[in-house]
């Protein structure tokens, strides 16, 4: 899926017309070397590196880099920042406007919506693209910021279920636009956090095992395409070996009692999940799983020679 525009071209020329008409001419002088690695001072050029790499669905993928290897979003907010120090009051609805859509990215929300409340005030053009986009944001804060009871489980994941319902109704409203790949980040950490939560109170409810096997499942097929699958996949495993440490613990691998099927089929459900991130090239999870199988593998031949 290509991940939409952060402004409909249209708007992005706009923006970069008015940027060449109004800036001074600097761009034919000769650049130092190695001059790609050294701060942005034209704010045509901060923008431009900005809007190239800031397209991105950050869901699916991780906050794109610049050419010095940091995160876009916290590179443009310095070199903005930069800017307007040394060019004091130029300029100054697209430096906000540009700043709102990098701490969005970042989920400072709450930042994101002043700033595009400040360029909704002005008469420049950005002014009624910004007003819209801190309704937009307004509303993500209504969701993010709703309190959740914390004094009894059951009304805890209730209230986590009503936040992933009120996300998705924002996904489908905002679908097809940037705002759509960022409601699906939120609901993404609120599923998580879901599964975290069951699994930390598991022995505290009724099949807390089975309810965690369950919560990881749908985790991972409800986000496939979700950047952290793959991570998703190797805490899953990490699981299912957890199963397999309790009941070592729980029955003496030299006993009777001690059944080897409940712990092989434990810890074989761990390499299996392990053994499919190994199998994905181009993951920085790859070279984790391939140690997590190393020292799986090692763990059930030790108890398998314990009970024999």
């Amino acid at each position: 899926m290509t991940f939409t525009a952060i402004i409909r071209p249209s708007f992005f020329t706009i923006l970069l017309v008015s940027l060449i008409i109004s800036l001074p001419a600097c761009s034919s002088r000769t650049a130092p070397p190695e001059a790609r690695y050294a701060p942005a001072g034209d704010l045509l050029d901060i923008v431009k590196d900005f809007q190239r790499l800031a397209k991105e669905d950050t869901y699916r993928f991780a906050i794109p880099k610049d050419v010095t290897g940091i995160n876009i979003m916290k590179a443009t907010l310095v070199r903005l920042d930069d800017y307007q120090q040394k060019n004091r009051g130029q300029f100054t609805d697209i430096v906000q406007f540009n700043k709102a859509l990098a701490l969005e990215r970042l989920r400072e929300y709450d930042q994101a919506a002043a700033l595009y409340r400040k360029v909704a005030e002005t008469d420049g053009r950005l002014g009624g693209e910004a007003a819209k986009n801190a309704e937009i944001l307004d509303n993500f804060l209504r969701i993010f910021d709703r309190r959740i009871p914390s004094d009894d489980p059951f009304k805890y994941i209730a209230g986590l279920d009503e936040k992933v319902a009120a996300w998705n109704g924002l996904i489908k409203k905002h679908q097809g636009t940037p705002y759509e790949f960022l409601a699906r980040l939120e609901e993404e950490r609120i599923d998580r956090a879901k599964v975290a939560f069951v699994e930390a109170n598991r022995a505290r409810l009724k099949e807390g095992n089975q309810l965690v096997i369950v919560g990881y499942s749908q985790l991972i097929t409800k986000h496939q395409l979700s950047k952290n699958f793959q991570r998703y996949l190797l805490d899953f495993g990490d699981f299912y070996l957890l199963l397999a440490k309790d009941y070592a613990s729980q029955y003496d691998p030299e006993g009777l009692a001690f059944d080897f099927k409940v712990f092989d089929q434990f810890v074989k459900s761990a390499l299996k999940l392990y053994s499919e991130v190994a199998q994905v090239d181009g993951v920085v999870e790859k070279l984790e799983a391939q140690g997590k199988i190393e020292a799986a593998r090692g763990y059930l031949e030790k108890l398998t020679r314990l009970n024999r």
